[in-house]
């Protein structure tokens, strides 16, 4: 609901759903996939309808629950109860469809009144594009993830959180978001979330869509 709440006053005219050209450097769309990257907002929607987009998003936000409420669990049968209590709170707080400053719409409220179509915001935000982009290819397509594999996702989502932050208002949502989600990516979690990547298998997909590459054609959402 919050993307149809949105979206629709973005569409090019005329059109059920084609996306026009973008503007800008070429990182459009960044935005929306933020929103929910966690996933620490993005890439330009390779899709044919905001139905598609929709459907997309969704699964990206059923994946990202899914690997948060699993890895809250393995800390908290480590012993490790407040470090399971933030990481849940993250994916509560962020993940609800439901909020005025936080969850999906308080995000998406942030970077439309805030981001969208401003210079200051398209101008820089190439490095937290790559970073996003960086994010997806870092998560481990086995069921078996290393030490090493889950350090580099931790220091590729760090990144992301560090160039968010440095182009995100300090105290807007966005900014809170990637604050919120660099503490809960703090080393002594990262085995707990190998497991959670172990046992997702929609987790990189997700990522996959939300990451990749530009189409010719595409609007900023």
């Amino acid at each position: 609901e919050f993307v149809l709440k949105f979206a629709p006053r973005h569409l090019p005219r005329g059109t059920s759903g084609a996306m026009s050209p973008a503007r800008g450097s070429g990182s459009s769309g960044m935005g929306l996939r933020l929103l929910l990257a966690v996933a620490l907002s993005s890439r330009c929607a390779e899709a044919d309808s905001i139905i598609e987009i929709v459907s997309e998003i969704k699964s990206f936000r059923d994946a990202s629950i899914e690997l948060f409420a699993a890895t809250a669990a393995s800390l908290k049968e480590a012993g490790a109860i407040e470090d399971a209590a933030a990481v849940q709170k993250w994916s509560d707080d962020w993940l609800s469809v439901l909020g005025i400053q936080k969850g999906l719409t308080g995000l998406v409220k942030d970077f439309v009144l805030n981001y969208l179509g401003r210079s200051n915001y398209h101008d820089r935000n190439g490095g937290l594009v790559q970073a996003l982009k960086d994010v997806g290819g870092s998560i481990p397509n086995k069921a078996k993830v290393s030490d090493g594999t889950v350090e580099k996702l931790r220091q590729k989502v760090l990144d992301l959180c560090e160039n968010g932050m440095d182009l995100f208002e300090e105290g807007g949502s966005l900014h809170e978001m990637l604050k919120e989600l660099k503490a809960a990516f703090k080393p002594t979690n990262m085995p707990h979330f190998a497991k959670g990547l172990a046992s997702s298998a929609s987790i990189r997909k997700a990522f996959e869509y939300m990451s990749g590459p530009r189409p010719d054609k595409g609007e900023e959402l």
